[in-house]
């Protein structure tokens, strides 16, 4: 039995083909063409198939993660696309011309999945985060992921928490999480700030954040505080989810994780000064899988629905 995992972003689709047990067999890319995705991606899984003699019974099922908001196999908004109301399950379905179990859901949420599985922690509670461009998210309750009545649980960076800064956030919403704890927030905060605090920076155009993380990690006095900020804003975030879903951990991904240990010591000590002390024992990892952590996260989830169907005779 066959499983596939799919993460589509706004540049590139990923694809992973795993066994029955979840392990992985192969996996490739293709470019996002949103005019003749449903095209190309089934023809690129009907190549793999003709290529490995792959039937269309031997295989359970297809999960696959939108960068947007989805609720029940719909994509109410996917602007990178530029999807609105669009019913994937039944387009991929059409375009594929073979029946199969067809799964869809926030890329972010299949992630947090991947992620959790790959920590034994799928059936826990917990909340992963995606520190990049934008701030996302996805909850896990209880090993269910939560899509909310319009599709947008786990949409962390849309939080409102800033009083101070006030930034405008891409959505037009002003002080929220992202604002600060992104990429674009912490070159943002660095902007802010760089004529009122020593710094070793230039301030091009070509400013990031890597740039601002490797001038905190030489303690350059700007970038320490930028730093400090952004993780003060992401740990009073995590600090109010906290006393609302009581997870059992946080797991930190995104570009931004790749800073490591000193990131995520950063917020590990900016969440200890503003949680609530019965929380401060609470687990908080970098992500493990990284870029592939949509399609394993797509694989756990028909895992889940395959033992169903064994157990109860039925999709």
């Amino acid at each position: 039995m066959y499983l596939f995992g799919i993460d589509i972003g706004g540049t590139s689709i990923k694809i992973g083909c795993f066994d029955g047990e979840g392990n992985l067999l192969e996996q490739w890319e293709i470019p996002t063409h949103p005019n003749q995705l449903f095209n190309e991606l089934s023809s690129s899984i009907q190549f793999y198939m003709n290529k490995k003699n792959i039937t269309r019974n031997e295989i359970f099922g297809f999960g696959i993660g939108l960068p947007g908001i989805v609720r029940n196999g719909i994509a109410l908004s996917c602007v990178n696309l530029g999807w609105e109301q669009t019913d994937v399950q039944k387009e991929f379905s059409k375009a594929l011309g073979f029946d199969a179990n067809v799964y869809i859901f926030n890329d972010a949420n299949l992630a947090a999945l991947g992620e959790a599985s790959y920590l034994n922690k799928e059936k826990d509670t917990v909340v992963f985060i995606t520190l990049g461009t934008g701030v996302g998210g996805g909850i896990l309750m209880h090993g269910e992921i939560v899509e909310g009545t319009s599709g947008l649980g786990g949409e962390i960076g849309h939080m409102p928490i800033d009083n101070t800064y006030q930034f405008v956030c891409g959505c037009g919403g002003i002080g929220h999480l992202e604002t600060l704890a992104s990429a674009t927030g912490i070159v943002r905060l660095a902007r802010f700030y760089q004529d009122k605090l020593p710094t070793c920076l230039t301030f091009e155009d070509t400013l990031t954040a890597k740039d601002v993380i490797d001038a905190a990690k030489q303690q350059d006095p700007l970038s320490n505080y930028v730093l400090d900020e952004a993780c003060l804003a992401l740990a009073k975030a995590m600090a109010s989810i906290t006393v609302i879903v009581n997870p059992s951990g946080f797991i930190i991904g995104g570009g931004l994780s790749n800073a490591g240990e000193f990131l995520l010591n950063k917020i590990k000590t900016k969440f200890q000064e503003v949680c609530l002390k019965q929380t401060k024992t609470i687990d908080i990892h970098l992500a493990v899988l990284k870029n592939n952590a949509g399609i394993y996260g797509a694989c756990a989830y028909l895992i889940k629905k395959k033992h169903e169907v064994e157990k109860n005779g039925k999709c």
